[in-house]
């Protein structure tokens, strides 16, 4: 007589021991995979909270020049151009506080450096800001500005308004368009040599020849 074909008792034995182990296995490792969950509760919290309370509309890095703008618009050419432009910004808007950095042509004329900080409170109706830099050690406010964001499906769809400010840092209006929503970088601003050489010589020439000579 044939022996039948199929699975045999010691296969089936095999089979479930593996099983049994596998389950076992599993109930050693749980204690772990809780407190591993357990501990990332706090971290998800966080990833929510930073999602409902970053806005994700004006957060970004925003821009005003049109260089390599095949297409660009009599209006955008001349926004980028206004005294004191072109005008960059990075902009992190947290449970409606603003902070970040903004850089202008402006500045890198007739300041130390290219790029100052920025702080701000986000309204109704647009956003407060204030740009500022520290001069002895002290804050000191150098221009206080409006952010407006209209249609983003505008190809510039931020205005700026600067309503107050000690001199032509910043043009009177601008419009800006983001570049990305990545504000892990900060703005890479440059020194004013020029204006730093002015002022060490005006420095020298104060202080008169030395004794002696």
């Amino acid at each position: 007589m044939q022996p039948r074909n199929g699975i045999s008792w010691g296969t089936i034995a095999v089979a479930v021991s593996g099983w049994l182990v596998s389950v076992f296995l599993g109930l050693l490792e749980l204690p772990t995979k809780i407190n591993s969950f357990i501990s990332d509760v706090p971290k998800a919290k966080e990833s929510v909270a930073d999602w409902l309370l970053l806005d994700q509309k004006y957060t970004g890095m925003w821009t005003s020049s049109t260089e390599g703008w095949v297409d660009a618009t009599d209006q955008e050419l001349n926004s980028s151009k206004d005294s004191g432009g072109p005008v960059s910004l990075r902009m992190r808007v947290y449970n409606g506080r603003v902070e970040g950095e903004i850089e202008s042509a402006g500045l890198s004329e007739i300041y130390v450096y290219s790029a100052i900080l920025l702080e701000g409170e986000k309204r109704d109706t647009g956003i407060d800001l204030l740009a500022y830099d520290y001069v002895g050690g002290k804050k000191t406010n150098l221009a206080l500005m409006r952010l407006t964001l209209n249609d983003e499906d505008e190809r510039l769809p931020l205005r700026l308004e600067t309503i107050k400010q000690g001199g032509p840092l910043f043009p009177e209006k601008a419009r800006l368009y983001r570049t990305t929503t990545d504000v892990s970088e900060a703005i890479k601003g440059t020194l004013n040599m020029n204006l730093m050489r002015q002022v060490i010589e005006q420095g020298q020439t104060a202080e008169g020849p030395e004794k002696g000579d």
